[in-house]
């Protein structure tokens, strides 16, 4: 595999994705598609120059293993439906010589994401909140009356701590789970919900709450909008929508990373 054509090839790609979806909170349907099909291109004729058909053979392992991985986030609700598409469309990214090193790949890869996902995730979350405080502070105040108690008992069980360590540790959690709760909650109340006309809505858009239209109910469900619902919805004035994070930003950074980093990691745990 020529890494450094793979290398270009998937950084301009989730760069423009993640214009896209900073722009428009989706990643379209052809750069995945065009990103799986020009790299599959490549290796398999990479593969025929020299005469190496077990790539073949290893490709169709590695696409089935990461259809099964971007099934798994988008069922569990890791990954929108965008993102776990440009997961998949990586694939031959993380070819490797053998079967062993290219799981190495993926997983090595995934652990970056996870972590500048995380990182990411809070960066974006204060940007938002620093700019909208006053708004979401007063909408946290609202939310956190009815978590009151619910913190009101983490706070005693950290007291027991010191009858055991055990106490103070899940007091902790009790006590923060509610405040980040009602953090994000504000925070998707103030800023990631907007009001659209039934015109603007696109495929894959979120409802805020299910919509009747006359003897049928749009739902507002993981899958988002159908091209189906947005007929239906198409001559509403008004419909609340609610925007995600847009997450493939932290694709690239994790992509960075693992370009940059994979090497040095992996040697680390060789060690280790």
């Amino acid at each position: 595999m020529e890494f450094g054509f793979l290398f270009w090839l998937f950084f301009v790609g989730i760069l423009v994705a993640s214009m896209q979806d900073l722009k428009r909170r989706e990643v379209d349907n052809w750069l995945n598609l065009f990103l799986l099909v020009s790299s599959l291109i490549f290796v398999f004729y990479g593969a025929i120059l020299s005469g190496n058909s077990n790539v073949v053979f290893h490709v169709g392992f590695l696409l089935a293993v990461m259809f099964l991985i971007m099934n798994l986030f988008y069922y569990g609700r890791v990954f929108a439906g965008g993102d776990a598409k440009l997961l998949f469309a990586m694939t031959a990214f993380f070819l490797a010589s053998t079967f062993l090193g290219s799981m190495i790949n993926i997983g090595v890869f995934l652990l970056f994401l996870m972590i500048s996902g995380s990182v990411y995730g809070l960066v974006y979350s204060g940007v938002l909140w620093f700019q909208n405080r006053e708004k979401v502070n007063l909408e946290m105040k609202k939310l956190v009356q009815d978590k009151l108690w619910i913190v009101g008992v983490g706070i005693v069980l950290m007291l027991f701590g010191f009858v055991d360590f055990l106490f103070f540790l899940v007091g902790l959690l009790v006590f923060i789970f509610p405040l980040l709760y009602v953090f994000a909650k504000g925070l998707e109340n103030v800023s990631m919900i907007r009001e659209v006309s039934g015109s603007e809505l696109r495929e894959g858009d979120w409802l805020v709450d299910d919509v009747r239209v006359g003897g049928r109910v749009v739902e507002a469900d993981w899958d988002g909008l159908s091209l189906e619902d947005i007929e239906l919805l198409k001559g509403r004035r008004k419909v609340l929508i609610k925007e995600g994070l847009p997450f493939v930003p932290a694709f690239l950074i994790a992509f960075m990373g693992y370009a940059l980093l994979r090497d040095w990691f992996v040697g680390i745990l060789v060690i280790a």
